[in-house]
């Protein structure tokens, strides 16, 4: 029998942050390959759509999955998503990559560690 897939799901708002950041989408596709290379996952390619006025939704898609950066600037305000089917702790060291270079101000955070059978939340 094949062993289950075991998975790290984690979803943040962050909130408070420098505007800049928020509004190009070249910014938030720069953004997310600092976050690839400094974390030493696998992207296969990083895509951004631009909103107008300012806004954007970009994507790293990974060899373990993908992160995604959801930008709200007028309110100052970015959601992440990061899942990684691979090593956790690369999946953490993205995370504090992008707290690092997001700096909020406030963080609504969930962390999810997932098998094909189950789904438990990690504090």
């Amino acid at each position: 029998m094949k062993t289950m897939p075991n998975s790290i799901h984690i979803i943040a708002d962050f909130s408070v942050c420098p505007v800049e950041l928020l509004k190009s989408g070249e910014k938030g596709g720069q953004i997310l390959e600092q976050t690839v290379q400094e974390s030493g996952l696998n992207c296969i390619l990083v895509r951004y759509h631009q909103f107008s006025p300012d806004g954007y939704t970009a994507a790293a898609l990974l060899t373990e999955s993908h992160i995604t950066l959801h930008s709200w600037p007028e309110h100052c305000s970015v959601q992440i998503d990061i899942f990684t089917c691979g090593n956790h702790e690369k999946a953490r060291k993205a995370y504090e990559v992008l707290k690092t270079i997001f700096k909020p101000g406030k963080i609504s955070e969930k962390v999810l560690l997932r098998k094909l059978d189950s789904i438990k939340e990690d504090i």
